[in-house]
Protein backbone atom coordinates (compact mmCIF):
# COMPACT_ATOMS: atom_id res chain seq x y z
CA UNK A 1 0.00 0.00 0.00
CA UNK A 2 1.22 3.47 -0.84
CA UNK A 3 -0.24 6.67 0.55
CA UNK A 4 0.73 9.94 -1.11
CA UNK A 5 -0.27 13.57 -0.63
CA UNK A 6 -1.08 15.45 -3.83
CA UNK A 7 -1.22 19.24 -3.86
CA UNK A 8 -2.38 19.68 -7.47
CA UNK A 9 -3.92 18.06 -10.52
CA UNK A 10 -0.44 17.69 -11.98
CA UNK A 11 0.77 15.82 -8.90
CA UNK A 12 -2.31 13.57 -9.01
CA UNK A 13 -1.56 12.76 -12.65
CA UNK A 14 2.09 12.04 -11.80
CA UNK A 15 1.00 9.59 -9.07
CA UNK A 16 -1.25 7.88 -11.64
CA UNK A 17 1.67 7.74 -14.08
CA UNK A 18 3.71 5.91 -11.45
CA UNK A 19 0.96 3.29 -11.15
CA UNK A 20 0.80 3.03 -14.95
CA UNK A 21 4.42 1.81 -15.00
CA UNK A 22 3.20 -1.42 -13.34
CA UNK A 23 0.35 -2.14 -15.75
CA UNK A 24 0.64 -4.74 -18.52
CA UNK A 25 -3.01 -5.08 -19.55
CA UNK A 26 -5.94 -7.05 -18.22
CA UNK A 27 -6.15 -5.02 -15.00
CA UNK A 28 -9.34 -3.79 -13.38
CA UNK A 29 -8.70 -0.63 -11.34
CA UNK A 30 -11.26 0.56 -8.77
CA UNK A 31 -11.31 4.34 -8.21
CA UNK A 32 -13.00 5.42 -5.00
CA UNK A 33 -13.56 9.00 -3.92
CA UNK A 34 -16.18 11.66 -3.34
CA UNK A 35 -17.44 13.98 -6.06
CA UNK A 36 -14.64 16.27 -7.16
CA UNK A 37 -11.95 14.22 -5.45
CA UNK A 38 -9.93 13.77 -8.64
CA UNK A 39 -10.90 10.36 -10.03
CA UNK A 40 -11.02 11.57 -13.62
CA UNK A 41 -7.83 13.60 -13.13
CA UNK A 42 -6.16 10.42 -11.93
CA UNK A 43 -7.43 8.57 -15.02
CA UNK A 44 -6.08 11.35 -17.25
CA UNK A 45 -2.60 10.82 -15.83
CA UNK A 46 -2.91 7.05 -16.13
CA UNK A 47 -4.07 7.20 -19.76
CA UNK A 48 -1.36 9.63 -20.80
CA UNK A 49 1.35 7.54 -19.14
CA UNK A 50 0.13 4.38 -20.85
CA UNK A 51 0.23 6.12 -24.21
CA UNK A 52 -3.23 7.42 -25.04
CA UNK A 53 -3.42 10.81 -26.70
CA UNK A 54 -7.21 10.99 -26.25
CA UNK A 55 -8.87 13.72 -24.21
CA UNK A 56 -9.99 11.83 -21.10
CA UNK A 57 -13.36 13.04 -19.85
CA UNK A 58 -15.54 12.08 -16.94
CA UNK A 59 -17.81 9.13 -17.77
CA UNK A 60 -20.54 10.48 -15.47
CA UNK A 61 -23.07 11.04 -18.26
CA UNK A 62 -21.77 8.63 -20.90
CA UNK A 63 -21.28 5.83 -18.29
CA UNK A 64 -18.34 4.43 -20.29
CA UNK A 65 -15.57 5.96 -22.42
CA UNK A 66 -13.01 4.01 -24.42
CA UNK A 67 -9.56 5.35 -25.24
CA UNK A 68 -7.17 3.89 -27.79
CA UNK A 69 -3.56 3.34 -26.77
CA UNK A 70 -1.04 3.26 -29.59
CA UNK A 71 2.40 3.42 -28.00
CA UNK A 72 2.32 0.77 -25.23
CA UNK A 73 3.83 -2.63 -26.00
CA UNK A 74 0.90 -4.66 -24.57
CA UNK A 75 -2.00 -2.31 -23.78
CA UNK A 76 -4.24 -1.26 -26.68
CA UNK A 77 -7.15 0.43 -24.90
CA UNK A 78 -8.41 1.92 -21.66
CA UNK A 79 -12.07 1.59 -20.71
CA UNK A 80 -13.17 4.25 -18.20
CA UNK A 81 -16.51 3.54 -16.48
CA UNK A 82 -18.73 5.18 -13.93
CA UNK A 83 -20.91 2.85 -11.83
CA UNK A 84 -22.53 5.65 -9.81
CA UNK A 85 -26.00 5.32 -11.37
CA UNK A 86 -26.16 1.55 -11.10
CA UNK A 87 -28.12 0.07 -8.22
CA UNK A 88 -27.91 -3.64 -9.08
CA UNK A 89 -25.02 -5.72 -10.34
CA UNK A 90 -27.27 -7.04 -13.14
CA UNK A 91 -27.42 -3.54 -14.63
CA UNK A 92 -23.72 -3.78 -15.41
CA UNK A 93 -24.63 -6.36 -18.04
CA UNK A 94 -25.82 -3.55 -20.31
CA UNK A 95 -22.23 -2.28 -20.50
CA UNK A 96 -21.02 -5.66 -21.78
CA UNK A 97 -17.81 -5.20 -19.83
CA UNK A 98 -17.01 -8.89 -20.28
CA UNK A 99 -16.24 -8.01 -23.92
CA UNK A 100 -13.54 -5.64 -22.69
CA UNK A 101 -12.06 -8.02 -20.15
CA UNK A 102 -9.01 -8.73 -22.29
CA UNK A 103 -5.25 -8.81 -21.79
CA UNK A 104 -4.78 -5.74 -24.01
CA UNK A 105 -7.24 -3.58 -22.04
CA UNK A 106 -7.17 -1.76 -18.71
CA UNK A 107 -10.57 -1.09 -17.14
CA UNK A 108 -10.80 1.86 -14.75
CA UNK A 109 -14.07 2.07 -12.81
CA UNK A 110 -15.23 5.08 -10.82
CA UNK A 111 -17.68 4.37 -7.99
CA UNK A 112 -17.25 0.57 -7.94
CA UNK A 113 -18.40 0.67 -4.32
CA UNK A 114 -21.84 1.92 -5.47
CA UNK A 115 -22.76 -1.71 -6.08
CA UNK A 116 -22.92 -4.40 -3.41
CA UNK A 117 -20.64 -6.58 -5.51
CA UNK A 118 -18.35 -5.80 -8.41
CA UNK A 119 -17.96 -8.32 -11.18
CA UNK A 120 -14.18 -8.69 -10.68
CA UNK A 121 -11.62 -8.29 -7.99
CA UNK A 122 -9.57 -5.18 -8.70
CA UNK A 123 -5.87 -5.46 -9.45
CA UNK A 124 -5.56 -2.06 -7.73
CA UNK A 125 -7.87 0.02 -5.57
CA UNK A 126 -7.19 3.75 -5.60
CA UNK A 127 -8.80 5.86 -2.86
CA UNK A 128 -8.74 9.62 -3.26
CA UNK A 129 -9.73 11.71 -0.25
CA UNK A 130 -10.02 15.47 0.15
CA UNK A 131 -7.49 16.82 2.62
CA UNK A 132 -8.46 20.42 1.86
CA UNK A 133 -9.57 22.44 -1.19
CA UNK A 134 -6.35 21.77 -3.12
CA UNK A 135 -4.81 18.69 -1.51
CA UNK A 136 -5.75 15.03 -1.81
CA UNK A 137 -4.60 11.91 -0.02
CA UNK A 138 -4.18 9.14 -2.60
CA UNK A 139 -3.94 5.56 -1.35
CA UNK A 140 -3.12 2.79 -3.80
CA UNK A 141 -3.59 -0.80 -2.69
CA UNK A 142 -2.81 -3.83 -4.77
CA UNK A 143 -5.48 -6.51 -5.07
CA UNK A 144 -8.01 -4.99 -2.65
Amino acid sequence: MTKTLSHSSEETQAIAAELARHLVGGEFIALIGDLGAGKTTFTQGLAAAIGSTARVKSPTYTVMNEYVVSSHPTIRRIVHCDFYRFTKAEELGALELDEYRRLDTVIVAEWPDALPTVAWEPAYTVRIEHKDDQSRIITIEEGV
